[in-house]
């Protein structure tokens, strides 16, 4: 709901509310684009802070003396700390700030709450239908670097970096 507020436009709430002039779905698609995208970069961000496995896998890979030591081991331990510490107080802030600025809006413009809600409904919807389309393209671009097709060329390894990069979003 704040990415949606974030990127309502004043001319549209004033056109809306002084000739009573309804916007169609299509006019609306950049809004839920930019909604969408700035969405996926604060998940990113939240995810690269929370997801600590690869820090468990590499105290898993220690040759056993060093786990013994128990040096490298508090050392990473203290890394996902720091983390997950920070996972926390980020989100902390951030849902305060979601919790007064879409207080803020609804207070201020208390004609466009209708507007809002649905816009936001919308939003929430597609948000459902988004990850079909990412991780579509990944199975995709998967069954094409495996290809008969693909190992008789030279873009094999491309295509195969290209499917590690788009899970991130």
């Amino acid at each position: 709901m704040t990415m949606n507020g974030l990127f309502f436009v004043h001319e549209s709430m004033h056109k809306k509310y002084t000739e009573n002039e309804n916007f169609t779905f299509v006019q609306k698609i950049p809004q839920l684009l930019f909604t969408l995208i700035v969405a996926h970069i604060l998940e990113v961000i939240l995810c690269f802070l929370s997801l600590t496995d690869t820090h468990f896998y590499e105290i898993k890979s220690l040759p056993s003396k060093e786990k013994k030591k128990g040096d490298k081991v508090l050392d990473i331990l203290d890394r996902v700390n720091r983390k997950l510490y920070t996972f926390f107080v980020f989100t902390f802030i951030l849902f305060l700030f979601f919790w007064y600025f879409i207080s803020a809006f609804c207070a201020v413009y208390q004609n466009t709450q209708k507007i809002f809600l649905r816009d936001s409904m919308i939003s929430f919807a597609i948000s459902f239908i988004d990850p079909f389309f990412i991780y579509g393209a990944t199975s995709l671009l998967r069954c094409i670097s495996l290809s008969k097709l693909c190992k008789k060329r030279c873009c094999c390894g491309c295509v195969f970096k290209l499917n590690d990069i788009i899970p991130i979003f």
